[in-house]
Formats: C-alpha cells, sequence, structure tokens
C-alpha cells in the first residue's frame, strides 16, 4: 500500500508528537515527584527542628541531656502535632536512645546508618536525610551551652505512603495526557491538510500544464498557478517556441511560382 505525501508527512508530524510529548510527560512526572518528596521532607524538618530547639533550649541552660525528666512528653507532644510522623527518637552524641515514640523505634542505640549520617553531619544546622526501605528518617543534633553536640534527634515517617500517593495520581495524568495527545494529532493532522491541499491542487494544475505543452498546446495558466510558479509562463513559451521552429524545419515550404521563372532552359521540372 503506498501512502500520499500527505499522509507520510502527517504521520512523521505525529510521530514526533508522540516522542515529544511522551518525553515530556515523563520528565514532568519525574520533576512532580521530586518536589513532593522535597515537600514533605521540609515538612517533617520543620516538627524535627521545632522538638530540637526545645531540648536544646533546655540543654543550653547547662543541664546535661541525659538528666532531662521531660523527653517522652516532649516527644508525644510533637508526635500529636502530626499523624504522618511515624516516630521520633531523642539519643546522645554517642548513639545511645534517651527517648523514643512511634512505631519500629530503635532500641538502645541508633542504627548504623543513622549514626553514620549524623556523625557526618551532626556538627552542623544541616539536616541528614537516610533512607530504609520505605522508611525515612531526618536527623539533627542537639548544641549544648559550649557550643558542642549534645545529642540529637531523629525524626522517621512512611516514603512509601508520599510514593504511593504520587502514583494515585497516574490515572488523571494519563488521562490527561491522552486527550492532549489526541487533541494534539488532530490538530496536526488537520494542519497539515489544509496546508497541503492547495499545494497539491497548484502541482496537479501545473501537471496538466505541462502535459498540454508535451501536445504542442499553450497551458491554461490561472492567476494562482502563475503566482504558485512565476518562471512557468517564461518556460512554456520557450517550450512553444521551439516546437514552433522544429515543425518548420520539419515541413519546409514549396518553392513559388518566381522559382519556376527563374529556372534554367531546357531544365524540364
Amino acid at each position: 500500500m503506498r501512502l500520499t505525501l500527505t499522509t507520510k508527512i502527517i504521520l512523521l508530524l505525529q510521530v514526533a508528537l508522540c516522542f515529544a510529548l511522551l518525553s515530556t510527560a515523563a520528565l514532568s512526572y519525574l520533576k512532580m515527584e521530586r518536589m513532593v518528596e522535597d515537600t514533605v521532607a521540609s515538612r517533617f524538618t520543620v516538627a524535627l527542628r521545632g522538638l530540637a530547639g526545645e531540648v536544646e533550649g533546655a540543654v543550653s541552660l547547662g543541664v546535661s541531656i541525659t538528666a532531662l525528666r521531660n523527653l517522652d512528653a516532649l516527644i508525644q507532644r510533637a508526635m500529636a502535632r502530626d499523624d504522618r510522623i511515624t516516630g521520633l527518637v531523642l539519643f546522645t552524641d554517642t548513639g545511645e536512645v534517651l527517648a523514643a515514640a512511634g512505631r519500629g523505634g530503635p532500641i538502645g542505640t541508633i542504627p548504623a546508618g543513622w549514626k553514620a549520617a549524623f556523625v557526618r553531619d551532626g556538627k552542623s544546622d544541616r539536616v541528614a536525610a537516610v533512607a530504609d526501605g520505605d522508611s525515612q528518617a531526618l536527623l539533627l543534633g542537639i548544641r549544648n551551652a559550649f557550643g558542642g553536640v549534645a545529642g540529637g534527634v531523629a525524626l522517621t515517617y512512611s516514603l512509601g505512603e508520599v510514593q504511593a500517593g504520587i502514583r494515585g495520581t497516574i490515572p488523571d495524568l494519563l488521562l490527561s495526557g491522552g486527550i492532549n495527545l489526541l487533541t494534539g494529532l488532530l490538530v496536526t493532522m488537520i494542519a497539515v491538510w489544509l496546508l497541503l491541499r492547495p499545494i497539491q491542487r497548484r502541482l496537479r494544475e501545473m501537471t496538466a500544464s505541462i502535459n498540454m505543452l508535451g501536445m504542442g498546446e499553450p497551458p491554461n495558466l490561472t492567476p494562482e498557478l502563475a503566482a504558485f510558479a512565476p518562471g512557468l509562463k517564461d518556460f512554456a513559451d520557450r517550450i512553444l517556441e521551439q516546437q514552433q521552429h522544429g515543425a518548420e524545419e520539419d515541413h519546409p515550404q514549396p518553392a513559388g511560382p518566381a522559382a519556376e521563372t527563374a529556372r534554367p532552359a531546357g531544365v524540364t521540372p
């Protein structure tokens, strides 16, 4: 099955459009996923800094973090502020757990991955993030009155729930993307057809004109065709002129009466 030029152009543009839209949709989804995860992490970072600030306020008065008696109350109050928090842990600078709340909290000492992240970032105000399967832990150091690290606080939340919520938007994204894709394909098809239709008409008229030239007839050049192919009229005139000269050379005119009288005597025709 041979495809017309219009069909080929439409298919080529539609393939390019599909590739562009699918690539844009994939990149947009990945960017949205990253933005949502960062937004959720920022939300929990605020809660983490609030709890760390309360503990640090007591430690900065010269009280040792291990001597504080209201740690459980602080943690429970922070847990009640956001039901998305799955766990809160207060620990010393050596990683010993002082108080914990929530499900799946460490007992005795914090995990090795937490401790490594805390050692790396505990001396700064930067929040360390540690992913462990579907759980995400945020850790922040607590400073004493002398500016040293007295301990830290860790907050955990379900990264799997966040990602599941993001994946829940995929059906709506597919629906809107499919509508946009179909609309783009339809607009592309109509636009190409409207653009190429007059060009095809002029090409058919040009073909008919060239066929008429081949039969020695002057072509019918409409104003639209003359504007589409400005040099076609001069080309047709030259072709007709050459055809006329060729016809004269192939069929010379017979001699007239003057030629008869000028014939020498004794020469019979």
